[in-house]
């Protein structure tokens, strides 16, 4: 994988491929940005394009000579990858293992590449055992940690590491994604890229049902209170959204609600989408095969029922990051909607 070969994210390929062309690329980065828009894909391929055997003149690799493809193929000694044990976490051994790894020098290529995948995944004492690596890495060797939540790392280790931010993935490039990488048929990545919000990672969820099923429960909820039914039809409408899926490996109820709140925001966006002059909404629509509800739905929220629905949707959101009961949550946002 080359770096001009990623879909997306113009900038941050951009400042890496000056980066590697002026050889200036810093020893510890952090790629910080949604999970599943290529994040770690993007650290590979720069691990490539600092160790080909053959750039191109913009510095970028060439995707054909033996280190690239071996960095492809995962099979090269010198690009390393720490990710997260069975429990989730990665251990001040694991960590250990790794720095060790990296003072020596690299087998053959110009410079060893350690890609800590879900760095946020790393417990404190590991953390804290990387802190002087990550500060003077050996000449020989970089790190790349790699987090959709930069904010859970310690703020001595994000001060060590220059950070290159990433954000979601446009619906044109993540339904190619999707084709190129992900083995789906293009006639069902445009439906997919639309639920996947950006995220190669949300968008596959969608062959489980998950994404499917949390759309059609939030599609239900707005249908249900349009029309601004009174308190008890809106009690009913939240039992149905916080209720789970009598299905193995549904998840909890807080998951599922979760789900359901995501596909929720997705749909009031849309609405505030359908609103815009002429056919230009219709253009930007996340869940544009839902075109004919949506313009149904849209006579009941004009922009100020949908600036405070999309409101009260992103509060019942942090309300459920913070623990508060799935049913509670539900309920609330009901009743506000």
């Amino acid at each position: 994988m080359r770096l001009s070969d990623i879909l997306g994210h113009a900038q941050p390929r951009a400042l890496l491929l000056r980066a590697v062309a002026s050889r200036s690329v810093p020893q510890s980065l952090l790629f910080d940005g949604p999970e599943g828009i290529g994040k770690r894909t993007t650290a590979l391929a720069l691990a490539a394009a600092i160790n080909c055997q053959q750039p191109g003149i913009d510095g970028d690799a060439c995707g054909t000579c033996s280190s690239c493809k071996r960095i492809a193929r995962a099979q090269h000694p010198d690009i390393v990858s720490l990710v997260p044990n069975e429990k989730g976490t990665i251990t001040v051994e694991m960590a250990r293992d790794v720095i060790g790894q990296a003072t020596y020098r690299p087998f053959e290529a110009r410079r060893r590449v350690v890609v800590i995948d879900e760095a946020d995944a790393l417990l404190p004492p590991a953390q804290n055992a990387l802190l002087k690596t990550l500060e003077e890495p050996p000449p020989s060797s970089m790190f790349v940690l790699v987090s959709a939540r930069p904010d859970s790392l310690l703020e001595t280790v994000r001060s060590r590491c220059p950070r290159v931010r990433f954000g979601r993935l446009g619906a044109a490039d993540l339904a190619e994604v999707l084709v190129r990488h992900c083995g789906v048929a293009r006639a069902e990545s445009a439906g997919l890229a639309a639920m996947g919000d950006g995220s190669v990672a949300r968008a596959l969820a969608q062959e489980t049902g998950e994404l499917v099923e949390a759309r059609a429960a939030a599609l239900s909820l707005l249908q249900g209170v349009a029309g601004r039914p009174p308190a008890a039809s809106r009690l009913r409408l939240a039992q149905q959204l916080a209720e789970v899926p009598k299905k193995k490996g549904a998840g909890t109820d807080r998951e599922v609600l979760a789900r359901r709140l995501e596909a929720l925001s997705l749909l009031v966006r849309d609405l505030g989408a359908m609103s815009a002059p002429g056919d230009a909404g219709a253009t930007v629509l996340a869940n544009p095969d839902l075109q004919g509800d949506l313009a149904g739905l849209a006579r009941h929220f004009d922009t100020g029922r949908v600036l405070a629905a999309f409101d009260t949707v992103e509060q019942a959101r942090r309300s459920l990051e913070r623990y508060q009961a799935a049913k509670v949550v539900a309920d609330w946002l009901a009743c506000e909607m």
